[in-house]
This record gives C-alpha cells, sequence and structure tokens, in this order.
C-alpha cells in the first residue's frame, strides 16, 4: 500500500515515512510526477503485475494444493510465500492505483487505513522470514543430513508456518500502529491521506528495516554460501561417474546422480528466489532510510529529492513485481512444478 505525504508547510518534517513507497511533499517534486506521462505507464504496469500476480499465486496455491507429489516442506513454505504476496498484492496495489489518479483523496476511513497497514505490513515480514526458513531448512537437508529426518518433516513445516505468521503479525502491530487519516488544506483544497502521524516513526521503521531485511539477506547470504561449498565437495549431492561392471553399483550411482542434481535445481531456483527477493525489495528500504536521513537536512537539494522521487517510483514498482515473479522463477527453474502445472490445468479444463 503507498500512502501520500501531507505538504510541507503543515509539517515541519520535509519526508514521511510510509508503509510502502514514500512521496515527498516537496512541491517542484511533488506535483511534477503527477502527469499523464508518467501515471498511465505506472497503471498499465501494476494492472498487467495484478493480474499476472493474482493468477500466477493462485496457481501456485492450487498446484501445490492439489498435487500430494508437491507436499514437502520446501513447497509448504513457497505456499506460505504465495499467500502473503497475494496479500500484498490484494491490499496495496488497488489503492496505488487510485492514489496515482487521486491523489488528493483517501476513499476509505482511518479505520481501513490502519487496517490495510496491518495486513500489509504482517504478509511483508512473513515474506522475508518465509524465504530465511526454507533457506535453513534446505541448509540442514543438505549440510546437517541427520538434523533434516526431524527438522524437515511436514507437521514441523506446518508449525513453523503458523509460528512465522503469528510472529509477522505481532511485529506488524507497532508499524501499523503509525498510520491513519490526515487531512489538511493545500491551495485552498482539502486533502486526505492515509500515511504515518505516530510518533517514534523513524525508529521504529530503522529497526523493521534492519530486523527483516538486512539481517535475514545476511543470514541467507552465509547459508547459501556453505550449501554450495557443501554442493562442490559432495560425493553424495555430485557424485563422479565412473565406469563399474556391477550393475548394483551402477544403479546405485545413477540414484544418487538424479538426487543429486535434483537438488541443485531446488537450490537454484531458491536462490533466485531469494535473489529477486533482494533486488525488489532493497530500493524500497533504502527509500525508507533516505527519507529519515532527509529528516534530518535543513535544506534538502533539488537533487536528493529528485533522487528521493525517482527511487520512490522504482521502489513502487519492484515491491509489487515482487509478489508476481515467484511463479514464472518456479514454471522456468523447476521441471517438477512445470509438469505439476500441466497436469492440474489440463484435468480442469478435461
Amino acid at each position: 500500500m503507498t500512502l501520500s505525504a501531507p505538504p510541507i508547510d503543515e509539517y515541519e518534517d520535509p519526508f514521511i515515512v510510509m508503509n510502502t513507497t514514500n512521496v515527498t511533499s516537496h512541491p517542484a517534486a511533488y506535483d511534477e510526477p503527477y502527469t499523464l506521462d508518467l501515471v498511465v505507464p505506472l497503471t498499465v504496469t501494476y494492472v498487467v503485475i495484478f493480474v499476472a500476480g493474482i493468477l500466477g499465486n493462485t496457481s501456485t496455491c492450487v498446484v501445490i494444493a492439489r498435487n500430494r507429489s508437491m507436499h514437502t516442506a520446501t513447497n509448504f513454505y513457497l505456499f506460505s510465500l504465495a499467500i502473503s504476496d497475494l496479500i500484498l498484492l490484494v491490499c496495496g496495489l488497488p489503492f496505488e492505483v487510485h492514489r496515482l489518479w487521486n491523489p488528493d483523496t483517501y476513499p476509505l476511513g482511518e479505520a481501513h487505513c490502519i487496517a490495510i497497514g496491518l495486513a500489509s505490513e504482517t504478509s511483508a515480514n512473513a515474506t522475508v522470514l518465509t524465504i530465511t526458513a526454507f533457506t535453513v531448512e534446505r541448509y540442514i537437508a543438505i549440510c546437517r543430513p541427520f538434523m533434516s529426518h526431524t527438522m524437515s518433516k511436514l507437521s514441523r513445516a506446518v508449525r513453523f508456518i503458523i509460528a512465522i505468521w503469528v510472529f509477522a503479525l505481532c511485529t506488524a502491530v507497532p508499524q501499523a500502529m503509525q498510520f491513519g487519516i490526515v487531512s489538511y488544506k493545500d491551495n485552498g483544497q482539502n486533502v486526505s491521506a492515509c500515511t504515518v502521524k505516530g510518533v517514534g516513526v523513524h525508529q521504529v521503521f530503522v529497526i523493521s528495516s534492519f530486523v527483516f531485511f538486512v539481517v535475514p539477506m545476511s543470514m541467507i547470504s552465509v547459508l547459501y554460501a556453505l550449501i554450495g561449498i557443501k554442493l562442490r565437495t559432495s560425493r553424495v549431492l555430485h557424485p563422479v561417474k565412473k565406469l563399474s561392471v556391477d550393475s548394483n553399483e551402477r544403479a546405485s550411482g545413477q540414484m544418487q546422480y538424479r538426487n543429486g542434481a535434483s537438488q541443485r535445481r531446488v537450490i537454484r531456483m531458491l536462490v533466485a528466489v531469494a535473489l529477486s527477493f533482494f533486488i525488489c525489495w532493497a530500493p524500497f528500504h533504502v527509500q525508507r532510510l533516505l527519507a529519515i536521513y532527509g529528516k534530518s537536512l535543513e535544506h534538502p537539494s533539488d537533487t536528493f529529492y529528485l533522487v528521493y522521487i525517482v527511487l520512490t517510483f522504482l521502489s513502487g514498482v519492484l515491491y509489487f513485481l515482487s509478489t508476481a515473479i515467484n511463479p514464472f522463477l518456479y514454471n522456468i527453474m523447476s521441471n517438477k512444478f512445470r509438469n505439476a502445472f500441466k497436469v492440474s490445468f489440463c484435468y480442469i479444463y478435461d
């Protein structure tokens, strides 16, 4: 959900930290971007992302639910990820499009503003926690195989997913309580915005960026580096082909080779998911921190405002793109997912 900011002369802070994307209220930077040359392409982009995201994530949930062969711990985490992406799309993108065309009005009340903020922050937190969880699950399965028999059980994965959503909800409450409807006059016109108006907002969002982006991405990077080292050195996951006259030994070697190849394909897909998350969400967190840094500047330069505005719209598009890209990655990088998609939807249409 994108929240708009009141003008600079209504508040002493030139930057307002918002839920998803931020819009500065500096007159030279705030009014100019809302032209048809920008609004129309952005609207088309958002509509494409919305349709692709709804269809892709819904299909992912259906495929995992309908195919018992897809009932693995990793796929359950991907199911949870699809749910969080759906919530982010539904709660955020329609209001973002409305704000592009009607930046001076918010169509609903304060309770709705807070509820949408809570849902968006909960889903955002659940997304990064889910990505971290399936990274840990893969690390244990490959680097600590003796632990994987207990850690990778479906029942345990379900409990972890429930715990992730409960924790994500609890940690989203302090952020959501910062939101509300702010009304003010701009050039004699009444303006209402769903934005941040709480006390201590900057500390809340700095902590959020650290806890739900910097720490998890650092942990994910380390774990995938360790997984990569294991994959390169393990005879089981990357066996050496050798001639053998023993048919049993040859069959065993072929089975190990197929299992190792399957593991590597899964890892490549999950790395792609984590990498796309980092690329799409890094501008969002940089923008939040840039807004907080701008608050400490007495007279931010026009260049600073320009960078901030460009980052605002870029982070908005990438933020929503992150909710739609994962199903495409599954189909491109996983034969199992691709075949399951074909089987599920051929069965539905037949």
